[in-house]
């Protein structure tokens, strides 16, 4: 009993934690690309008050300068609050921006908003199982319609 257990065994079970511990240290770090990007986009629509050609513009010298993922992404539906936001997929870069239009506040029915979602994502290129897209959606203020 003294060996009860073997260096194989132990040799196992440090190879399966470091396998672990590198699996939580991607994922934390494409969570955290994933969500800056998010981050920088909602920061944009709102300092242009919208999805205009000026927010659209800063958007792409934003991702380009980070290093964001290039391709087209095909948007899903995205419901927010009853209302159906729809959808614009970026033009070079893998991320989806949806007008929540007509978003109404319960608590004051004379004031009329609009705000925008963002969504991009967190990939992982697996060799064997491919590529792994999850999704992250965040959300911008209130742009309010002044004189509307």
């Amino acid at each position: 009993m003294k060996k009860s257990i073997g260096g194989a065994m132990l040799f196992n079970i440090v190879i399966i934690f470091l396998i672990v511990v590198f699996a939580i240290l991607a994922g934390t770090l494409s969570y955290t690309k994933a969500y800056r990007m998010n981050s920088k986009i909602i920061n944009a629509l709102e300092r242009h008050e919208g999805y205009n050609a000026y927010s659209k513009q800063e958007i792409e010298n934003i991702l380009e300068t980070m290093g964001y993922l290039k391709g087209s992404t095909k948007c899903p539906e995205k419901k927010l609050n009853g209302v159906i936001g729809s959808a614009q997929p970026g033009d070079r870069y893998q991320y989806c921006v949806y007008l929540f239009d007509n978003d109404i506040a319960q608590f004051d029915k004379n004031r009329q908003y609009y705000s925008y979602g963002v969504m991009t994502y967190m990939t992982f290129n697996l060799p064997i199982i491919g590529t792994i897209r999850i999704p992250i959606f965040g959300k911008t203020n209130r742009i309010y319609r002044f004189g509307a």
